[in-house]
C-alpha cells in the first residue's frame, strides 16, 4: 500500500520538525543560532512564520505565505505536527507529491483559507478532478471497513425536483419505519421540503450524530395520502450485497441477480458466497446491479470481475494503475490481476461467463465503473440503464492529523490498455430508473429489459419512461448525497 510507505516516516519526521521549529523561533524565543538554522531551512521557518522563505509565486517573495518552488519541501517533513500552518504546508507538499495533475496547480495564498482542509480543496485543478475530497479519518475507517455509517439506513435520489428513496438497509431506523422503495419525501420537521433551505436539508436527512431525530412526512408508493415518522439516527451497519437470488423468468430462463452496492471490506465474504452459489446451482445470466454503487476499494471490484471472467482471464490484467511523473516505481508496482484467490486466500468460484449484464445509472462510479472496464476485453458487458458517472481515478488514503485526505493519484487502464472514460459508459440499452418497483422484481424496468434481452438478444423496444409525480413539491430539493467518498476507487 502506498500510503503506507508513505506514513512509515511520519514519527520521525514529526519529532524532526518539532525541534526545527523550535530552533526557528517557533517555540516563542529567537537567537542567533536560530538565524543561522532558518538560514538553511527556510521551508520550515517559513511554515513557522519567520518569513524567511521564498513564499511568492515564481520563486518571488510576495509574503503571501504561498509555498512555490524549492520552498514546498517533502510532505514527511510537515506530517503530523498540527498546527494549521503545519498542516497546510503538509497539503501543499503532498499534492506536489502524489496528485496527478500536479503541475497544473494554481498555487493561493494558504492563509486566505482558514482551515488545511478549505486550502487542499482551494489548490485542486478542478477542470480535471471534481473527486478528490477530505473526510475525518474515523468516519472513513468505520464505513470502509466494518460498514458502520451514522445514518437513518436510507439511500434517497432526486428524481424530477421529488427526494425518493431508492433502497433502505436492512435494520435501519428507515427500514424499522417501513419506509420502502420509491417512497417520496415531501416535508422535514413539520415544514414543506420545499421551503427547507439546503444546509437545514441536509441537516435534517444526513444525520452526523445519533443524537439528531428528524421528523418526516412520507407518501409511500400508491398511497393516497401521507404519513408522518419520526426516526433517530443510528450507527447502521451497511450490507453491500442487498439481494442475491436467482429468478426464473417467464421463458424458463435463470438469472443470478445480484443487488451490490458497496466496495467495502465487508462485502467480500457475501459476493463470493453468493457467485458460489449462482455456479453450484446453475444460471444462463448473470445481472448485477450496480446502479447505486459509487465504488471503494479496488481488490473488491477485481475479485468480482475475476469470479465473473473465470479462467480465460487467469493472469491477465484487471487494471493497470498510472501515477504521475514522478512515480513511475509505483506505476510498475501498481497491476491488478484477475486471479482466482481473494485476498483472504479463499478460493474464488469461477463462473467463466462469456456474457453479463451490469444495471446502470449516474451513481455507478469508479470501482465499479472498474469492473465493467477490465471485463470488457474479456467477457461481453450488456449495460442497461443510464451513462455512468465517469471516473477512470482513484487514490489512496493517507491520513494527517486526524483527518483522510483523498487526492487523485492515478488513472487505470484495463489489459487492453483501455481506460479514459470521464464521460462515462453509455449504456447498451437505455432504461430510466423504476422506482416504482422494488428491487428484484420482473416488473421493475432495468432488470425487465435485462430478462428481455437474456431470450431475445436484442434491448427491449423501450427502456424510456417519464417517472410518474406522486406529489407535487414547490421549491428546490438538494441533490444528495453528500457525502463523496461513496463515489471512488481506493487502493488498499
Amino acid at each position: 500500500m502506498t500510503y503506507q510507505l508513505r506514513k512509515a516516516t511520519s514519527l520521525f519526521s514529526s519529532l524532526l520538525l518539532a525541534g526545527l521549529l523550535s530552533s526557528c523561533g517557533g517555540g516563542g524565543s529567537s537567537n542567533s543560532s536560530s538565524a543561522d538554522l532558518c538560514s538553511t531551512n527556510s521551508a520550515l521557518c517559513s511554515v513557522a512564520g519567520n518569513g524567511n522563505g521564498n513564499n511568492g509565486s515564481n520563486g518571488n517573495n510576495s509574503g503571501t505565505g504561498t509555498p512555490t518552488g524549492s520552498t514546498i519541501g517533502a510532505p514527511s517533513v510537515y506530517a503530523n505536527v498540527c498546527t494549521p500552518s503545519v498542516e497546510k504546508n503538509w497539503v501543499r507538499a503532498h499534492l506536489n507529491d502524489v496528485y496527478l495533475w500536479y503541475k497544473q496547480i494554481v498555487d493561493v495564498p494558504p492563509a486566505n483559507y482558514s482551515t488545511p482542509q478549505l486550502y487542499f480543496d482551494a489548490l485542486l485543478v478542478k477542470k480535471n478532478d471534481r473527486f478528490s475530497f477530505t473526510a475525518p479519518k474515523d468516519e472513513i475507517d468505520g464505513y470502509f471497513e466494518a460498514g458502520e455509517d451514522v445514518s437513518f439506513g436510507y439511500k434517497l435520489v432526486n428524481q424530477n425536483n421529488q427526494l425518493r428513496v431508492t433502497y433502505v438497509q436492512p435494520n435501519s431506523p428507515a427500514d424499522l419505519q417501513q419506509i420502502k422503495r420509491g417512497a417520496q419525501i415531501v416535508g422535514l420537521n413539520g415544514t414543506p421540503i420545499g421551503q427547507v433551505g439546503y444546509d437545514a436539508q441536509v441537516a435534517a436527512l444526513y444525520p452526523t450524530s445519533s443524537q439528531t431525530t428528524t421528523r418526516f412526512e412520507i407518501k409511500d408508493v400508491g398511497a393516497s395520502a401521507t404519513r408522518i415518522v419520526e426516526m433517530k439516527a443510528a450507527t447502521v451497519v451497511t450490507q453491500p450485497v442487498l439481494q442475491s437470488k436467482i429468478i426464473t423468468t417467464a421463458e424458463s430462463r435463470r438469472l443470478g441477480y445480484l443487488v451490490f452496492t458497496d466496495h467495502i471490506a465487508t462485502a467480500s465474504d457475501p459476493l463470493v458466497n453468493s457467485l458460489r452459489n449462482f455456479k453450484q446451482q446453475g444460471i444462463d445470466d448473470l445481472v448485477i446491479d450496480l446502479r447505486y454503487n459509487g465504488g471503494g476499494y479496488i481488490y473488491i471490484a477485481n475479485e468480482v470481475a475475476s469470479m465473473i471472467a473465470g479462467s480465460k482471464a487467469q493472469g491477465r490484467v484487471f487494471e493497470q494503475l498510472q501515477y504521475n511523473d514522478k512515480h513511475s516505481d509505483w506505476t510498475a508496482d501498481s497491476k491488478f490481476f484477475f486471479t482466482n484467490k481473494s485476498r483472504s486466500g479463499q478460493d474464488l468460484p469461477q463462473l467463466n461467463l462469456s456474457r453479463v449484464f451490469v444495471l446502470t445509472s449516474a451513481r455507478t462510479c469508479s470501482a465499479s465503473e472498474s469492473i465493467i472496464n477490465g471485463l470488457s476485453p474479456f467477457v461481453q458487458v450488456i449495460t442497461i440503464g443510464g451513462t455512468t458517472c465517469g471516473k477512470p481515478y482513484g487514490f489512496s488514503q493517507t491520513d494527517n492529523c486526524g483527518t483522510a485526505y483523498f487526492a487523485i493519484e492515478f488513472d487505470g487502464i484495463n489489459d487492453a490498455g483501455k481506460g479514459g472514460y470521464v464521460n462515462g459508459f453509455a449504456p447498451t440499452c437505455p432504461a430510466t430508473d423504476d422506482l416504482e418497483h422494488e428491487l428484484g422484481s420482473l416488473s421493475e424496468r432495468l432488470l425487465a429489459n435485462a430478462a428481455s434481452y437474456s431470450k431475445s438478444g436484442t434491448c427491449a423496444p423501450s427502456g424510456i419512461a417519464v417517472p410518474a409525480a406522486p406529489f407535487q413539491i414547490n421549491g428546490t430539493i438538494i441533490d444528495p448525497d453528500p457525502h463523496p467518498w461513496r463515489n471512488n476507487r481506493i487502493r488498499k
